[in-house]
């Protein structure tokens, strides 16, 4: 029995007996172990939060592109319209019946007439002439629209006589109402005893109907014409 005793104790008495080298060392080797377990906890921290900023980012940059291709598609939706709603504003007909395209310029024609009370003959100087009736001698209007017509004419003197006066009148006809409608006139004159030339200029805005004749009547004065011009367009 005291044989079986003994045997018992003495690995206790060598756990005691332990030097304090070796308690160091045991003290190391743990701290050593938990210096690693917190480089892995840290190595760990870090690829969880490397690993949430790349999807934070993948995410954010997902919702920008569905966000400006939603836009997109939105503005192309909204735009999409903008032609068809031209083209029905703008559609496709006869040039000639465009209020737009009427630009036309005419110059007067000798006729060897020079009383007064009657229309100047024109040519047509640039512009269609389908705008001119040249029965009539005047701008055929096709189109309701505001118009710029003006005339243009130089006075000179064919004698040494005194003053001579002058007289031009711009008058409208149209066979919905067939009658003759002056638009606009203008009186001048030149004194050949001091002067040898005039320039008489009528322009002005008018709002015009869909088969209007405009034609220039002379008054007074048609002998003293040396050039006359007129001429309308679309505003």
């Amino acid at each position: 029995m005291g044989q079986t005793v003994m045997e018992h104790t003495l690995p206790v008495e060598d756990a005691c007996c332990m030097g304090p080298d070796e308690s160091v060392l045991i003290l190391i080797k743990h701290c050593q172990d938990m210096k690693q377990q917190e480089t892995r906890l840290r190595l760990i921290t870090l690829l969880l939060l490397f690993i949430c900023t790349a999807l934070f980012i993948f995410t954010t940059g997902a919702d920008l592109r569905q966000h400006f291709g939603s836009k997109r598609e939105m503005s192309t939706v909204e735009q999409s319209p903008v032609p068809s709603k031209q083209q029905s504003l703008c559609p496709a007909v006869n040039p000639k019946t465009s209020c737009q395209n009427l630009h036309i310029h005419l110059r007067s024609v000798a006729t060897g007439n020079t009383s007064d009370g009657q229309l100047i003959k024109w040519d047509v100087m640039f512009g269609d002439n389908y705008y001119y009736n040249e029965e009539k001698r005047a701008i055929l209007i096709h189109e309701n629209g505001l118009y710029f017509v003006y005339i243009r004419i130089t006075l000179s003197c064919r004698s040494e006589d005194g003053p001579e006066g002058f007289s031009v009148k711009l008058q409208r006809w149209n066979k919905g109402y067939d009658m003759i409608v002056p638009l606009t006139d203008a009186k001048d004159g030149v004194d050949c005893t001091s002067q040898r030339s005039r320039n008489v200029f009528v322009g002005q805005l008018f709002d015009l109907s869909e088969g209007d004749h405009l034609s220039v009547w002379i008054d007074q004065g048609y002998k003293l014409i040396a050039t006359a011009s007129a001429g309308a367009f679309c505003i």
